[in-house]
């Protein structure tokens, strides 16, 4: 016999067995669920089940045992069941798959396949699960692809991860540890040998290669001897702090002229919102610039008729306008932690900004940063900096020790001076 009653945690744990079983469905609530049941048996299990009539036969899915499923989650887990249902899809056949995924390709495309229905849910970006399949492909499938996940150790994973961390470094080694448990809680499997091992913490390992005054003069003396779309697109990737991803496939219907910004799509970036970029006087002359030159009906700001993409590309390797720019400029090095990348440049702005006393709010907005944290984390010791040069002017004038002017500075510079050096600075200010 079947009964409804608004599924709350209490009105759930006062439900008693009875000799037969019985099934009680979700009625009745704000957020009640219809097709979501729950079976009490004789023994007192209490199992929620989902049911919904496809062709005249009724497909019945168990989501799990209460309390361990919460209604909350039950419900969630409802609501997906039919969607797929929609999409012609049977969960049991699904989950019959999932159990069948005898090596780790054949769990990855289990994986790819309940990621396009997230897609199609509109919960996931087509984006995600392309780098997915291209981290997959390229560094995972050749180690594991076929190995059985059923003989997987949680030795064999640790191994897997401190080679990725030896040769790859930390950023992959996190990314595919994300991967691999995502692998395995998609497919359904309890015995995960990912599941407890933790993610390298960035902060012993993050990159803090920025460029210094002097090597920004020889980086701007290089990037004047490149074609306008290949200096201007490094301008802009100096000048807005984005990613390289995002200058290169800038739209001219991202540019609001009037309001001076730029509106990062939510397919472009990693955030559930649009990113808004405020753009300097010095970013507006370029694309100013750029639209007097640009094509009638183009799409892109920098358009590339030989990419499949529409819009210019670099690898950064030998051949790049970026190894072009880089070796000009000497700043071009074998030793990956002197080389200097693209993304150093957006590190390069926001290390700026900060150090001229701009605050981690701005930094963090302008970065589009999930929060603020996050650029503090990376950002505050130069905040501090600017704190403590505060505090010593503050300091002197407490204990009255006043802060000797520009001129006195330059005095005391040119007193310091060999009697070379004060000759050769006669002879300039005199000639």
């Amino acid at each position: 016999m079947k009964y409804g009653i608004n599924f709350t945690k209490r009105s759930l744990e006062q439900l008693e067995p009875s000799e037969k079983r019985k099934r009680y469905s979700d009625f009745g609530g704000i957020s009640s669920v219809r097709g979501l049941g729950i079976d009490i048996s004789p023994s007192g299990d209490k199992t929620f089940r989902y049911v919904q009539k496809v062709n005249g036969r009724n497909v019945k899915v168990t989501i799990g045992k209460f309390p361990e499923i919460t209604v909350e989650v039950a419900r969630h887990q409802a609501k997906e069941i039919a969607q797929q249902i929609a999409c012609g899809i049977n969960p049991n056949v699904e989950k019959r798959n999932r159990r069948n995924a005898d090596t780790f390709n054949d769990l990855f495309a289990v994986y790819e396949e309940m990621f396009k229905l997230d897609i199609k849910a509109g919960k996931r970006r087509e984006r995600s699960l392309k780098g997915n399949q291209t981290l997959y492909n390229l560094h995972l499938k050749p180690a594991i692809g076929h190995l059985s996940t059923e003989e997987y150790t949680k030795s064999d994973a640790k191994q897997l991860l401190n080679r990725i961390l030896s040769q790859k470094g930390y950023s992959l080694h996190n990314h595919a540890l994300t991967l691999l448990k995502s692998m395995y809680n998609r497919a359904d499997i309890d015995s995960n040998p990912f599941s407890t091992l933790k993610k390298v913490d960035e902060s012993y390992h993050r990159r803090e290669r920025t460029l210094s005054p002097d090597e920004l003069q020889r980086f701007f003396e290089s990037i004047d001897q490149e074609e306008d779309i290949y200096r201007d697109c490094i301008l802009l990737l100096l000048l807005t702090g984005q990613r390289k991803a995002t200058v290169l496939s800038m739209e001219w219907r991202e540019i609001n002229r009037a309001n001076q910004t730029w509106t990062i799509p939510t397919s472009k970036f990693k955030s559930k919102k649009p990113h808004v970029v405020p753009l300097s006087g010095e970013a507006m002359a370029i694309l100013e610039k750029r639209s007097k030159q640009a094509a009638s009906g183009e799409e892109f700001v920098f358009p590339s008729k030989r990419s499949q993409s529409g819009h210019i590309t670099d690898k950064s390797g030998k051949g790049g306008f970026w190894r072009r720019v880089t070796e000009r400029a000497e700043l071009y090095s074998t030793d990956s932690s002197k080389n200097l990348q693209v993304h150093d440049l957006r590190r390069t702005l926001a290390t700026y900004q900060v150090t001229s006393g701009g605050s981690l709010q701005a930094t963090s907005k302008l970065l589009g940063h999930s929060s603020v944290s996050i650029t503090a984390d990376v950002y505050a010791h130069l905040s501090v900096d600017n704190v403590r040069q505060e505090l010593e002017s503050t300091t002197k004038f407490m204990l009255g020790r006043s802060t000797p002017s520009p001129l006195e500075q330059i005095k005391a510079q040119i007193l310091s001076l060999s009697d070379e050096d004060k000759e050769e600075l006669r002879t300039f200010l005199c000639g």
